[in-house]
Order: structure tokens, then C-alpha cells, then sequence
């Protein structure tokens, strides 16, 4: 067989189809440098935790993909606090579970958002786990405390 019969059957004949990865969630510091990045599925969710200034108990803020774009879906939290919400608005649910205050249906489309890492308010980026457990990953081991990190998701 003549070497470009070969060359030209190789080219054709070999699956070209690459499956298409999913969005990624990007941390970039104040620099605009990726400090972490993690391949997301659809409708796979991750939170971010802290400690309130004022209430100094922990509260979550919870984002979720859908149709590869970021989404702020629901807040928990124990205690009342300066800049927490206190109800519902319209589509929004108020109620308690395992003696928190979850408020949820947010569904607000975000394309980036900034956390300044605290200082003392030990931000914690949370990954849900198969085990009912959590994946964590402390916001200071990416940023100086009181420098932004900004989390966008990328295709």
C-alpha cells in the first residue's frame, strides 16, 4: 500500500470526536493570576463559608452551574446579622433545617463575583463529597487576607 493511501486513511479513518469538557470554576487573585481551577458538571454546586463580623457564627452562600453559567442559589445561616437577609422575597423561600435559617431559590445569574478573603472571617470554599462530608479548601491558602479573588466560570 503506497505510504500516502495509508496517510490519507489514517486522517480520515481516526475519530476526530473530542468530548467536550465541562466549565471550569476560576480563581484569579488581584493580579488576574488562576490561583485554582476545577472542572464543574452541570448543576454540581459549591459553597462558600464564613464567619459573620457581627453574629460570628458560620454562614454559606451556595452557587450551582446551569447551562454552563454561575448561579447564587441559596444562603445559610444560624444566627441574624448586619447584611443577612431576614425573609423571603418574591420566589425565594424561607425555612429551617437541622436549626439553621436556609433561604433559597435565589436562581440570580452571576457571570463573575469578587470575596475579598478575610482576615477573620475564614472564608472556606466548600465541594460537596458522595460522603455527606465536604471538600475544603481554605481562601487564604490562595489569597493574602484582604486581597480579592475573583470567581468566575469558564468555558
Amino acid at each position: 500500500m503506497p505510504i500516502a493511501l495509508l496517510f490519507f486513511l489514517l486522517l480520515t479513518c481516526t475519530p476526530t470526536h473530542v468530548e467536550a469538557k465541562g466549565p471550569h470554576l476560576t480563581l484569579r487573585n488581584g493580579q488576574n493570576e488562576t490561583v485554582f481551577q476545577k472542572e464543574m458538571r452541570e448543576e454540581q454546586c459549591f459553597g462558600i463559608r464564613f464567619i459573620h463580623s457581627v453574629a460570628k457564627s458560620p454562614v454559606e452562600d451556595w452557587y450551582c452551574i446551569h447551562e454552563a453559567d454561575l448561579y447564587l442559589e441559596k444562603t445559610i445561616y444560624e444566627d441574624f446579622g448586619a447584611g443577612l437577609p431576614h425573609n423571603a422575597d418574591p420566589g425565594q423561600r424561607m425555612h429551617f433545617e437541622k436549626g439553621k435559617i436556609v433561604i433559597d431559590g435565589f436562581h440570580r445569574k452571576l457571570p463573575e463575583f469578587t470575596v475579598r478573603v478575610g482576615r477573620i472571617a475564614e472564608h472556606t470554599l466548600l465541594f460537596p463529597q458522595d460522603n455527606g462530608q465536604h471538600q475544603e479548601i481554605a481562601l487564604k491558602k490562595l489569597a493574602t487576607p484582604g486581597s480579592p479573588l475573583t470567581f468566575t466560570l469558564e468555558r
